[in-house]
């Protein structure tokens, strides 16, 4: 008898999440010290990894300015994982010598979005890639990859499979053995997505595939589902639903994040384990949206779970009529 199906949830609010930023001068950015409170609670929570920040330069995301010292500040948690983001070899050696122990490095499956989010070809940032994957080895870090734009791009249309996978097997070729695909704009279908992640699990049935999905159609979940159904173990998601790519045509204001309350929500509906603690993220999320002054975008923040509404619900029955049963028709 097969044992109970397991996600992995990895938490992108301190980085993804706060990135959009950029383009919002409402929102308030948390400071250091909230960056660590939100850290606590979502680690406090049983996730057991955190995308805690991006070692990119100052001036292109102001928000992530203090990434040295979130990273050297972290709390002692054995067993929780802590990375940080780093687009480049420089970021990858900042975020090393700061202490940071697992690097998400960065591309762009599309070549021109890839360009306006870089600055960089795609053949200049494979090789970045590289380079930060001999670093990771010389100090013992672990090194995944991030790719954006595998299924949508908002400039070169769908992205072709050939593509993705010739990319997935350079960095497989790099010594990499974590992947994650991003449907970045948040508007890939569940057979695009299952039909994708097939492809790659089939194909490499030791990679370890993460799923970074965006929600500006309502699919999100769908897709998470679809990419579960087909092989990916790994999933990034953002407690409150914030975030978004800073290199879009558009605001990214309807692109956010998959909440990671309602991700968490839906595998413990559907009996997949993921050892985090809903209410303790429902907590976090909650306590995101007072400090960055934005309502929170997760429906199960809002409206409940099952449990909740049905006890809800019983509440406004009373007991005889409870007794009633169409059994006792």
């Amino acid at each position: 008898m097969a044992g109970t199906p397991q996600a992995r949830i990895v938490e992108v609010l301190l980085r993804d999440g706060l990135q959009t930023m950029v383009y919002e001068s409402e929102w308030h950015v948390p400071t250091t010290e909230e960056k660590l409170e939100l850290i606590e609670m979502l680690a406090d929570a049983g996730i057991p990894e955190l995308e805690v920040t991006g070692f990119v330069h100052p001036k292109v995301i102001p928000m992530l300015a203090d990434a040295s010292e979130v990273v050297q500040r972290l709390p002692d948690r054995p067993g929780t994982v802590f990375r940080a983001l780093v687009p480049n070899l420089r970021g990858a050696q900042r975020a090393v010598a700061a202490g940071c122990t697992k690097l998400s490095s960065l591309i762009v499956a599309s070549e021109t979005y890839n360009k306006k989010n870089s600055n960089m070809t795609l053949e200049q940032n494979i090789e970045q890639i590289r380079l930060i994957t001999e670093l990771a080895k010389a100090e013992k870090a672990v090194v995944n990859v991030s790719m954006g734009t595998c299924f949508l791009c908002p400039y070169e249309g769908e992205m072709p499979e050939k593509h993705i996978l010739g990319l997935i097997e350079t960095f497989m070729d790099f010594g990499v053995r974590e992947v994650s695909i991003a449907d970045s704009i948040g508007m890939a279908n569940p057979r695009m997505v299952a039909a994708r992640v097939k492809a790659i699990t089939s194909r490499w049935p030791e990679l370890e595939l993460g799923m970074h999905m965006h929600d500006r159609t309502g699919m999100a979940l769908a897709n998470i589902v679809a990419a579960l159904d087909n092989g990916a173990t790994i999933f990034e998601t953002c407690a409150g639903g914030y975030g978004g790519g800073i290199s879009m045509p558009v605001s990214v204001l309807g692109m956010g994040n998959v909440p990671t309350e309602d991700v968490v929500n839906m595998f413990d509906e559907m009996g997949v384990s993921t050892g985090v603690d809903l209410d303790a993220v429902r907590t976090a999320a909650n306590r995101t949206a007072e400090i960055i002054g934005l309502p929170t975008y997760g429906r199960v923040s809002k409206y409940g779970t099952y449990a909740e509404f049905h006890q809800e619900a019983l509440a406004h029955i009373d007991a005889p009529a409870r007794g009633n049963s169409a059994l006792q028709k």
